[in-house]
């Protein structure tokens, strides 16, 4: 029969290398949890004849055991010849007192390890230790064995056994409360995130789906959707694009004024309302076929959607008031309606003056890129950085507005075709060189970005039946410099039709 325990070139077990070694390892600041695993393994099978080492601990929150390792993985009843849940629970009043081998309760008591060897096969290998936190149990410690019959019966083997799964809970103890700390932290940073949205963007389309995507990204387990009412009160989905999840849809008839959230009956699904004073505006749906929200789960999200009512019902506000407004609020350009106001004018004043009049619509190329890859932040950065190019190299009195997203629309009044290219060009070169900072606004990944324009000049014609043909001729000589590569400009003319 082998021997389970490997010995030194001594010939003993040298059980305080060990020991020092396993304290060294739980001691470093490894953070990810199959790393640790690995290494506690690997120092287990170097000195131990062990063919497995494994860690479970119970979410409270969820009545289930799960994987340290893969702790999205739910435990199910099957595992040997009984559950590890099981053997949780036939652990929980022993206060570490024993153990479990192979779905057998043992005490630390050397009277009754002998009797107990005494009906032991020779192939029984699996041992379970408690994991405790102040007297209670949270987990288990499996280790398989090649063999473990003899050993066990030894006492000073079974301290140092002992002594070292007492090291392994305190360590697994201190990174849960770790990642409780870690999740605290970044609840808070979601919260503060959604509040300060509003500092500069007011717009429904632009705030919710960032609102989704900053719950998503927190409630990992879960699908996250966003649904608003429609002008006939019924539920609409805001964003994502599509909803197919049937306890989501069979739940919203169940919303009503008095209630901050439901929750479905097999506690996997919830709808959290977002409100405009007393008055229902949408909610937040957090779904998942295998995970059910657990009571932190349902805090957290009940805070979310309420910060989420605040930040929706003050941008809607600010949007009622700059609705009457010219300015944007990010770039300081014309906004759109502004613009529309200034074409009108400008034709107008071009038709009377029988002066040329020309209009230049350009789009940041790949600013869908930027967003993802570095965040609406950075995003927004960008915007203000192009706005102030765009500023810098026009005259005076040319208009430049913010027509929408990442688009811009130029007036140049008094301009010929020839003229509003050169501008175009000069526009486009400025901005492929800047160097753009995005350091001041505490975006990870870069400090400089750079990006490029694509640009469609259009010159008005008296033939035009209305003034928005003007920024519409612009806008298909847009679409055209895009169609070519992007970062260039181009001219309409009728061919392009």
């Amino acid at each position: 029969m082998a021997d389970m325990i490997k010995v030194s070139k001594q010939g003993n077990f040298d059980e305080l290398r060990f020991l020092k070694e396993l304290s060294d390892t739980l001691a470093s600041s490894i953070s990810d949890s199959q790393l640790l695993i690995n290494n506690l393994k690997n120092i287990f099978e170097k000195y131990l004849m062990v063919n497995d080492f494994r860690i479970f601990v119970k979410d409270e929150s969820t009545s289930t055991l799960r994987d340290f390792v893969k702790n999205w993985i739910v435990i199910t009843n099957n595992r040997h010849q009984e559950s590890v849940e099981n053997i949780f629970n036939k652990l929980k009043n022993l206060k570490d007192k024993g153990f479990v081998l192979n779905n057998k309760l043992i005490k630390y008591n050397e009277r009754f390890l002998s009797a107990t060897f005494d009906n032991l096969k020779s192939n029984d290998n699996l041992i379970y230790f408690p994991v405790f936190n102040e007297n209670k149990i949270i987990g288990v410690i499996e280790i398989s064995f090649e063999n473990v019959e003899n050993e066990l019966r030894s006492s000073k083997f079974l301290t140092t056994l002992r002594i070292a799964v007492s090291l392994i809970s305190t360590a697994i103890v201190n990174k849960i409360l770790n990642q409780k700390l870690f999740v605290q932290i970044k609840f808070q940073n979601v919260m503060r995130s959604i509040a300060k949205l509003i500092e500069n963007q007011f717009e429904l389309n632009y705030i919710l789906p960032i609102i989704g995507e900053l719950i998503d990204g927190f409630v990992t387990d879960h699908l996250i959707y966003i649904f608003t009412k429609d002008e006939n009160n019924k539920f609409k989905l805001f964003w994502p694009l599509d909803c197919q999840d049937e306890k989501v849809l069979s739940l919203l008839p169940k919303i009503t004024k008095n209630k901050s959230h439901v929750i479905s009956k097999d506690g996997k699904t919830g709808l959290f309302v977002l409100r405009n004073e007393e008055k229902i505006t949408g909610v937040i749906a957090a779904s998942s076929n295998i995970d059910k929200l657990s009571k932190t789960d349902i805090e957290y999200l009940i805070q979310l959607s309420a910060q989420a009512s605040v930040t929706v019902q003050r941008a809607d506000s600010y949007a009622q008031v700059l609705r009457y407004a010219t300015l944007d609020a990010l770039t300081g350009l014309n906004n759109r309606r502004q613009f529309e106001v200034r074409l009108k004018q400008e034709v107008a004043n071009a038709k009377r003056n029988n002066k040329p009049l020309c209009c230049i619509m350009l789009d940041i190329d790949y600013f869908k890129h930027v967003n993802d890859t570095w965040g609406h932040s950075a995003g927004d950065c960008i915007l203000k950085n192009v706005a102030k190019i765009v500023s810098k190299e026009l005259r005076e009195y040319d208009i430049a507005s913010r027509y929408g997203g990442e688009e811009f629309c130029i007036l140049l009044p008094d301009t010929k075709i020839n003229e509003a290219a050169f501008v175009a060009q000069r526009l486009r070169k400025a901005v492929e060189k800047a160097d753009i900072s995005i350091s001041e606004d505490n975006i990870s990944g870069s400090d400089i970005l750079n990006v490029t324009i694509s640009v469609g000049v259009s010159e008005f014609e008296n033939t035009f039946e209305t003034p928005e043909k003007l920024h519409q001729c612009a806008d298909i000589a847009l679409y055209e410099a895009k169609h070519r590569g992007r970062n260039r400009v181009v001219v309409y003319d009728e061919s392009l039709i």
